[in-house]
């Protein structure tokens, strides 16, 4: 049996080859090319471009944990299979049951902890996710976070981390934030930063006046539904969200309005159901219908849309 000072002393030994075979640990440009190519499909899930079943044919999940959004006891961390990589990399996504009631969960907050810090370019981590690139501390819109002084006696964060927004937003209730944290290289300065030691994309659920204000940024000089035409004429329906307006044919959203005329709501199909739902738009004056007019001086108008 062994004595005590045997077995710390073992204990020693075995961490310090615990501690060799981490610091001595280096990827392959496999494993690198594969973990971008993961991160790549995960921001595409958090902005709601993709299933998140896209994630897990890439790797498989292997557990569950709480989640990592603060306050809300609900959220749930699916963890994915880092061992293509090591033993000490985590991989997981955070994720919320569906806001309207129905079953399934909505993607949140994507992470990746790496152990040891795995060598990515940051530049090549902004052109594959568009990011907005600015020069600069994030107090005055740069991307570079400031980092509060430590308390005595406590060291420097030998590194940085950098803030971003896309350089275009989903166009749904959310916005979406990336942080990057990186080591500083032999110069020390973070903007010449390879080593990666997180990575973090995050949906940032939109307040309703947000939405408004931001729409209204969008397409605010345009008529909108509930409001009344400002003149005679053919208006087509846009939308708040870019993608959805290309969807539909324009033939299929526009529509004749007279002066003054209520603008109404236009039924667009939703993609889970098939079924064609009415949805909040913004209208955009395409010319005068001269059909319409001729019809106007034959009958007069009854206030009524016409198709």
């Amino acid at each position: 049996m062994q004595t005590e000072a045997a077995q710390r002393e073992a204990y020693k030994v075995e961490a310090e080859k615990a501690q060799a075979a981490y610091d001595n640990f280096r990827y392959t440009d496999a494993q690198r090319e594969q973990t971008i190519e993961f991160i790549g499909a995960a921001m595409k899930v958090i902005r709601g471009e993709a299933e998140f079943d896209s994630l897990t044919r890439l790797l498989p999940i292997v557990g569950t944990s709480m989640g990592r959004l603060p306050g809300i006891d609900t959220s749930t961390s699916r963890d994915f299979d880092s061992s293509f990589l090591n033993k000490w990399t985590e991989i997981d996504v955070s994720t919320i049951p569906k806001r309207d009631g129905s079953a399934g969960f909505e993607p949140v907050w994507f992470q990746i902890d790496f152990g040891p810090e795995m060598n990515i370019p940051r530049e090549r981590l902004e052109k594959l996710l568009q990011l907005k690139v600015v020069h600069g501390w994030t107090m005055d819109g740069g991307n570079l976070r400031w980092e509060m002084a430590p308390l005595h006696g406590l060291p420097h964060f030998n590194g940085g981390s950098f803030l971003y927004s896309p350089l275009k937003q989903p166009q749904g209730d959310f916005d979406v934030e990336v942080r990057f944290t990186y080591l500083n290289g032999p110069d020390k300065d973070p903007w010449t930063a390879q080593r990666l030691v997180r990575l973090q994309i995050i949906r940032d659920y939109l307040a309703p006046e947000q939405i408004k204000k931001r729409n209204d940024q969008k397409l605010g000089h345009l008529p909108q539904t509930g409001e009344r035409a400002p003149k005679d004429g053919r208006y087509a329906a846009v939308f708040a969200d870019d993608a959805l307006t290309a969807s539909i044919p324009l033939e299929q959203r526009t529509c004749t309005y007279s002066e003054g005329q209520w603008l109404g709501m236009t039924d667009v199909p939703n993609p889970t159901t098939g079924q064609r739902q009415p949805v909040h738009a913004w209208w955009q004056w395409l010319g005068s219908d001269r059909l319409a007019a001729g019809l106007d001086r034959l009958f007069p108008s009854s206030g009524q849309q016409r198709l």
